[in-house]
């Protein structure tokens, strides 16, 4: 690829990536606690002990909350701020997918760029680079590693790259950024008996060292200051799933369109027949893209599934090449009519009736719809140019049209935030919010709170947020009464459709109501 070429394309993703970041709220729970947490320690909190206001917090993504200390410190008090380093961290997938997809002893042009737009064009990469949370530093790391992996056949150094970015991702997600990398490593040299790759790996000096020292330090940082968190140095459970178990086979689904057929190929042709396996690099990248899909459906957390999609641009990018190369129309033509047969029903006839069950769904059609639009011409793109045998322009046009799909998609996360957030009254809140003032949840429980006024609220006949302990700071309802009938101006937050009980004082005056919320006040 030639560098303008490159340039118009890296400047394309870089818009579509970053477009809308900051003018959308947070989704609670989960952007709604990170996002808070890292407000708490750059407004002059413990880096080493996370709080939300003075409710302690647990998690195991210290690394992403010190990331967004830093972008809050250089762009402000925003959400842009707590999204940056996601925005950038999709970015980095799709470069360091392009570099796993190109050892040395190969050309590495054509592969690159469709491992490139495979990553790039994958729903899951874009989705987990959208959201504050460390899903996308922790999948970009990993696919860091795995480039330096690949990319140490030409040279052994490069394996510096690799355990630097997984001592980096325990800091940054937890003792799954450290032993899973490790797990698939020694995986596929078990089933190939790569025991040159084990020994290089494991035992090299260079990396072993950095590895040792940048997870030891860290380790031994957060026993000294803050023994507990190592007891929630784990997976958490939160899944953007609205649904359960339905919520989450449709999340996996839409996370690997438009590429199912694809995937299925290439998983086919690579798949190992016999022990042990021929040694290549298109094993290890379906061994590694296997443990890191299969890990997040054990742990709970599918976002992390993020993690698998390098890998797996790597091997589309390495296989669909060697098909144009070879001429094997066939195989695209597998992969097309799986697509059909499968991804096309399910998007345009299984999704419509299931609205009324997800919220999420419903709230967000208006950009479903154009986007379910933009999938179709891809997989007519793609039957095209195969059938009339055109591989350049297929690699070409395919690959931009799959890139095209996102600009609808960004539109998904927009409505659903506005479904979803509490950013209008948040800000409305921020606004008003002044020295003794006191901020009251009533029947329900945003983190994001604290993120937009930067004070402590308390939480009244509402569920708690998984990972805060923040049981002392309930209260019940007949506080309602007393802090009402005080000099301090108390603001209430609640649904719009709850019906509170006769505790609920009669001297209320309305604020503002918005995205399900009423925000009320004694003054």
């Amino acid at each position: 690829m030639s560098k303008k070429p490159a340039v118009l394309f890296g400047l394309l993703l870089f818009y579509l990536f970053f477009r809308g970041i900051g003018s959308r709220g947070l989704i609670d729970p989960v952007e709604g606690v990170n996002a808070s947490v890292s407000l708490h320690m750059a407004a002059g909190g413990n880096y080493f002990v996370p709080k939300i206001g003075e409710a302690l917090a647990s998690g195991c993504t210290m690394g992403y909350w010190w990331l967004s200390v830093i972008a809050l410190k250089l762009f402000g008090w925003s959400e842009f701020a707590v999204r940056f380093f996601s925005a950038l961290s999709g970015l980095g997938m799709v470069w360091f997918s392009a570099k796993a997809a190109r050892p040395y002893d190969d050309d590495p042009v054509r592969k690159s760029w469709l491992a490139a737009c495979v990553c790039a064009g994958m729903t899951l990469c874009f989705t987990v680079s959208q959201f504050a949370s460390s899903h996308a530093v922790y999948s970009c790391l990993m696919g860091i590693a795995l480039a330096g992996i690949v990319l140490s056949g030409g040279n052994k150094r490069r394996l510096v790259m690799s355990h630097s970015a997984i001592a980096f991702a325990f800091i940054a997600r937890g003792f799954e950024g450290l032993y899973l990398p490790l797990l698939a490593v020694l995986i596929y040299c078990i089933i190939s008996e790569d025991w040159d790759l084990m020994r290089d790996f494991f035992t090299w000096p260079g990396g072993i060292i950095i590895t040792l020292i940048v997870s030891g330090l860290y380790f031994v940082t957060l026993v000294i200051t803050n023994p507990e968190i190592i007891h929630f140095m784990r997976c958490q459970n939160y899944m953007y799933t609205f649904g359960g178990l339905p919520g989450i086979a449709i999340l996996l689904f839409v996370s690997f369109v438009p590429f199912h057929g694809f995937i299925a190929r290439a998983v086919y042709e690579v798949f190992p027949r016999e022990y042990p396996a021929q040694k290549s690099y298109d094993l290890l990248m379906l061994v590694w893209a296997c443990v890191f899909a299969i890990a997040p459906l054990l742990s709970g957390d599918i976002l992390s599934m993020g993690a698998c999609v390098p890998a797996l641009s790597a091997l589309l990018g390495r296989k669909i090449d060697t098909w144009l190369t070879q001429r094997s129309f066939n195989s695209l033509r597998y992969c097309i009519m799986f697509n059909t047969l499968i991804a096309v029903p399910v998007l345009y006839f299984f999704l419509p009736f299931v609205t009324h069950n997800f919220p999420v769904i419903d709230a967000s059609m208006m950009s479903l719809i154009p986007w379910g639009i933009t999938e179709g011409l891809f997989f007519f793109a793609s039957w095209y140019y195969t059938k009339t045998r055109q591989p350049r322009k297929w690699a070409r046009n395919v690959s931009v049209t799959a890139l095209i799909c996102l600009m609808p998609l960004a539109g998904v996360f927009s409505l659903s935030a506005s479904f979803f957030s509490m950013r209008d009254t948040g800000m409305k809140l921020r606004e008003m919010v002044k020295g003794n003032d006191i901020v009251l949840q009533y029947g329900v429980n945003h983190p994001s709170v604290y993120f937009y006024t930067l004070r402590n609220s308390r939480i009244i006949s509402a569920n708690l947020t998984a990972g805060v302990a923040e049981r002392k700071y309930t209260a019940p309802e007949s506080a309602i009464n007393t802090l009402w009938g005080g000099k301090s101006r108390v603001y209430l937050l609640m649904p719009s459709d709850f019906t509170p009980d006769e505790a609920l004082p009669g001297n209320i005056y309305h604020i503002t109501e918005g995205q399900g919320l009423l925000l009320l006040s004694n003054q």
